[in-house]
């Protein structure tokens, strides 16, 4: 047994289109196939076509978010249909049909290299659907990331000595974690995947029990809290 897919795909050139547009494609992959097969196969059809193949970057399928080894069975299960629009993790950060550029999201990483050791980057580096995928820097574009805020606590749980500091970063009133936009329907299901909105609250949570007079922000938040 094998999918049909039709594949509404988003083509751009930063190089040298003005605007982007859609082309159609079709793809036949078989029941085991992944994302990554489909987008393999328009490449087959046409060569000039980029996307990117990093196991831990996604690309949006009918809006959502999901991982270029992500299953087709598990999206068509998913969507309820085998017509896909393919689209970059950005639209604003295209460079090249779904390939976006990924030096917004790298540069976050500069505010945490202190707390950092050698062989943290690839974890971090790891999350950068988790970047894109939150609506928030479509209006803040300074904003850290939720894949920042991530990765913050996975640096917490290596090395608790920097705890304080690392929520402190994390509570920035400008740029911080208040900043962050529920994204629990953008993500395509997937049982790998982490729980943005639980990880989000235990990150504040934290903040408010260790470092509750960091900011205005923080003294308004513990303040609230205690009222409950």
């Amino acid at each position: 047994m094998s999918y049909l897919i039709t594949a509404n795909l988003f083509r751009f050139n930063a190089a040298s289109d003005l605007l982007p547009y859609y082309k159609e494609y079709e793809v036949s992959v078989d029941t085991n196939g992944t994302l990554l097969d489909i987008l393999n196969g328009i490449k087959e059809q046409d060569n000039s076509f980029a996307f990117p193949s990093n196991r831990f970057t996604g690309i949006r399928v009918n809006s959502f978010v999901a991982l270029v080894n992500m299953s087709v069975r598990t999206i068509v299960k998913f969507l309820k249909t085998d017509k896909f629009t393919l689209e970059p993790l950005s639209e604003f950060y295209a460079v090249h049909d779904l390939n976006i550029d990924t030096s917004p999201f790298l540069k976050q990483l500069d505010y945490l290299k202190p707390f950092m050791q050698e062989g943290d980057k690839e974890r971090y580096e790891g999350l950068v659907s988790y970047y894109y995928a939150s609506s928030t820097i479509e209006f803040e574009r300074e904003y850290f990331g939720d894949s920042f805020m991530l990765f913050a606590l996975f640096l917490i749980e290596k090395y608790p000595h920097k705890r304080d500091e690392i929520l402190r970063l994390c509570a920035d009133e400008k740029y911080g974690v208040w900043l962050h936009t529920s994204v629990k329907n953008a993500l395509i299901l997937d049982p790998k995947a982490v729980n943005i909105e639980e990880r989000i609250a235990r990150l504040k949570a934290d903040i408010l029990q260790y470092v509750p007079d960091t900011n205005s922000i923080t003294k308004r938040e513990a303040k609230c809290a205690k009222t409950f």
